[in-house]
C-alpha cells in the first residue's frame, strides 16, 4: 500500500531542490521520470524541449495511425530531473510565457479527443487518476536486503528500532503526485502550490521515513516531511 509524505516544498525553487535531492540520494537505486508528448509540444519554444517536440511531430508524419489519446508508453519519453524542473518552472512561473504554454498544452490535449480533466489541482481521486498524466515522477529505493551495513546504517537502525515486518527482497517504489493538465495549468497560482508537495512510498514506514527526512535536510527545506505517524 502506498502511503504519502508531505514535504514543505511549495515554491518552484523548493520543489526543484526536493527533486534534485531525491534523485541523488544514496538510497535511490533508479530514477524514472517521464514527460507526455503534449508537454514537449507546449514548451517547444524552449531549447530543452524543441528537439523532442520536432521529433514527435516528425513521427506523426510517418505513423498516421498513432492514437494520441491512447496509453501507448511511447507517448511519454524519459526525462532527466533537470528537464522536469524546467517544465514545472515554465508552467508555474507567473507571466505571459506561462499563459502561452498553458494555451498550447490545452490545444495539444484537444487533439487527443479525450475529455478534459475536470478535477481541482492536486485533488484527483486516488483510485481513479486522470488520463493522461503529463509528468510522471518515480524513484526506486534499494530493497532492504541490498542495503550496505555501513553506507546505509541509518535506515537499517531505524527499521530495527521500529521492529517492523519487512519483505527484505521487495523493491521500494516511490512516486510523486499526479500531475495532469489541471496541475500544470492551475496548480501554482502566483508561483506557489496551495499545499505541500506529496511523495508516496510503498516501503516499510521506518525505511521510507528515514530516507525522506534525509532528503528534506539535503534539500534544505524548512521543515521535515510529515508522514501519517506524525499526525
Amino acid at each position: 500500500m502506498m502511503l504519502a509524505w508531505s514535504f514543505a516544498a511549495r515554491t518552484v525553487d523548493e520543489i526543484a531542490r526536493l527533486l534534485r535531492s531525491l534523485g541523488k540520494h544514496r538510497y535511490v537505486r533508479e530514477v524514472d521520470h517521464r514527460l507526455h508528448w503534449s508537454v514537449d509540444h507546449a514548451l517547444a519554444e524552449l531549447p530543452e524541449f524543441a528537439p523532442h517536440a520536432a521529433a514527435f511531430e516528425a513521427r506523426l508524419g510517418k505513423e498516421r495511425g498513432l492514437e494520441l489519446g491512447s496509453r501507448d508508453p511511447s507517448l511519454w519519453r524519459e526525462a532527466r530531473t533537470e528537464e522536469v524542473i524546467a517544465a514545472l518552472t515554465a508552467f508555474w512561473t507567473p507571466g505571459e510565457a506561462a499563459l502561452r504554454y498553458r494555451t498550447r498544452l490545452l490545444a495539444a490535449l484537444a487533439r487527443t479527443g479525450l475529455p478534459g480533466a475536470a478535477h481541482a489541482p492536486f485533488a484527483s481521486p486516488p483510485n481513479d487518476p486522470p488520463h493522461p498524466e503529463l509528468v510522471l515522477l518515480d524513484w526506486e529505493l534499494y530493497p532492504v536486503d541490498e542495503l550496505d551495513a555501513d553506507r546505509h546504517a541509518g535506515a537499517l537502525a531505524a527499521m530495527e528500532e521500529a521492529e517492523e515486518d519487512v519483505n527484505a527482497s521487495a523493491p521500494v517504489y516511490n512516486e510523486g503526485p499526479v500531475i495532469a493538465a489541471p496541475e500544470l495549468c492551475d496548480g501554482a497560482p502566483d508561483g506557489m502550490l496551495a499545499d505541500d508537495f506529496l511523495v508516496w512510498s510503498d516501503g516499510p514506514y521506518s525505511y521510507s521515513d528515514y530516507v525522506f527526512r534525509g532528503v528534506a535536510r539535503a534539500a534544505k527545506l524548512e521543515e521535515p516531511p510529515t508522514g501519517y505517524k506524525d499526525l
